[in-house]
């Protein structure tokens, strides 16, 4: 699936914000790193000084294709595929080697739409803390 690059999205719309911060709604995303890594914070502009460390996943791990529920692809208004871009919260824990993403619950965003929602998947087969390295 093609995706645009998450630096051409100004400010996106979470209506029912981040699990654990439903009053966040309005977050911009900020490349974080080295250009080109697939890093960004998701800087909320509803509160300040909440951010969270997101990656665009098929760098990190290259079979993560969830496939979004009807329902919640609906609500986002996501018709096209290529309209649908996914982000993973990443946790940097105090030892770089001990990061983690959550491939349970992406961020999907309507690319085209600036809309986005924090999805839980309805398989069992991602975790909400899979190591960024591998052994």
């Amino acid at each position: 699936m093609s995706a645009p690059a998450a630096v051409d999205l100004p400010a996106l719309d979470l209506p029912a914000g981040l699990f654990g911060f439903p009053d966040a709604h309005r977050f911009a995303l900020v490349e974080w790193g080295e250009p080109g890594l697939g890093l960004f914070l998701l800087r909320c502009l509803d509160t300040e000084g909440l951010e969270f460390l997101v990656a665009a996943p098929h760098a990190l791990f290259p079979d993560y294709a969830p496939e979004i529920p009807d329902a919640d692809a609906d609500r986002l208004g996501l018709t096209d595929p290529s309209d649908a871009l996914l982000l993973v919260i990443v946790t940097l824990p105090d030892r770089v080697e001990d990061a983690t993403a959550n491939l349970l619950a992406p961020v999907v965003v309507n690319a085209r739409t600036r809309r986005a929602e924090q999805i839980v998947l309805d398989t069992g087969s991602h975790s909400m803390r899979a190591p960024l390295t591998r052994s």
